[in-house]
């Protein structure tokens, strides 16, 4: 028989954090940091769902070569654009307002 029974246990080893390359940190402006609350306020007023205001803000769109949230960061113009385009996509619903 071996004299494992009267061995010391073996200290716990600590794990030590794993090394990686970090990605770049993407940091906005201000500016930037407030286009972006302004279209995603604009979308949770004008949209039904979380998922609605999600799939606007990080989906293509055509009219205006990107994506709603990214073209609002970089400027100003794409910002107003975006919000152009989420008032068109509530119109219909505040132009039928229900009878009372």
């Amino acid at each position: 028989m071996t004299d494992d029974i009267n061995a010391e246990p073996k200290p716990k080893t600590h794990q030590t954090r794993t090394f990686r390359r970090s990605q770049p940190i993407i940091r906005f402006s201000p500016q930037q940091v407030s286009r972006q609350n302004d279209l995603i306020r604009c979308a949770w007023r004008n949209l039904a769902t979380k998922e609605a205001v999600i799939a606007f803000l990080n989906t293509h769109c055509d009219e205006l070569g990107g994506e709603p949230l990214s073209m609002a960061i970089a400027s100003e113009q794409g910002l107003r654009d975006a919000e152009h385009i989420l008032g068109r996509l509530s119109a219909p619903a505040s132009a039928n307002p229900t009878n009372s």
